[in-house]
């Protein structure tokens, strides 16, 4: 266990690395929550300082949660490349999302979470990408697509025997819902906006063309 959790606390400091606030402050001088919706992810910092950014900013996120996995897997070979790349990746999410340094409000972790699906069973990965886009359109939300999409990689590991491995996704399953909560509530209150994807497909399936209500773009998924 102490291997694990040293897995787990080198994965939050390394996640506690807000690569769109070191992105904004280099490109602005200002902070990234002071800009847009102030969600320190890729969609933002696309948002407001342009693609090149936010690839920028993308390429970061998947680097700090890469890199610890990879060190965590030379450092303790026994557990083997899963558990290491689970735990640390547990480790880099939650440091995303509540980063020491910033009284513990981050981002959403979508992009470190994702980051430990591809690499730990790319299949599953694909294959929950499918079932989120099958929620999205189905449900008209990104956040019941992100907890759909958790769902069914923590069943898949749990199908395939690996209960710890399905543990960890249940955890990244109640971070996304804990994350996405106020949009999760807006949606029984009517204030969450329909996903553009849901409401472009239903309208092209009834031959209206696009509906101009308002539609969520996606930056709160990020």
């Amino acid at each position: 266990m102490l291997q694990r959790s040293i897995c787990l606390l080198i994965g939050y400091l390394c996640g506690s690395f807000l690569t769109a606030e070191a992105v904004a402050r280099a490109h602005t001088g200002r902070s990234i929550f002071e800009l847009g919706d102030g969600n320190p992810g890729m969609a933002n910092v696309g948002h407001e300082l342009g693609t090149k950014a936010g690839i920028l900013c993308l390429v970061g996120d998947i680097l700090k949660a890469f890199l610890p996995m990879l060190l965590m897997a030379r450092l303790f070979p026994q557990l083997g490349w899963p558990i290491t790349t689970a735990w640390t990746g547990l480790g880099a999410t939650l440091g995303h999302v509540f980063p020491f340094w910033h009284r513990f409000k981050g981002g959403k972790g979508v992009t470190t979470i994702a980051t430990v699906v591809f690499l730990l069973d790319p299949l599953i990965g694909v294959l929950a990408v499918l079932v989120s886009l099958v929620a999205i359109i189905l449900s008209g939300y990104l956040s019941v697509a992100a907890l759909v999409g958790m769902a069914f990689c923590a069943v898949a590991m749990a199908v395939r025997g690996n209960l710890e491995l399905a543990l960890i996704y249940a955890l990244f399953m109640a971070l996304t819902c804990s994350c996405h909560w106020n949009k999760l509530v807006g949606i029984k209150a009517g204030t969450t906006h329909r996903a553009s994807l849901s409401t472009k497909f239903w309208a092209m399936l009834r031959g209206q063309g696009n509906h101009g209500g308002p539609e969520d773009t996606g930056r709160d998924a990020r």
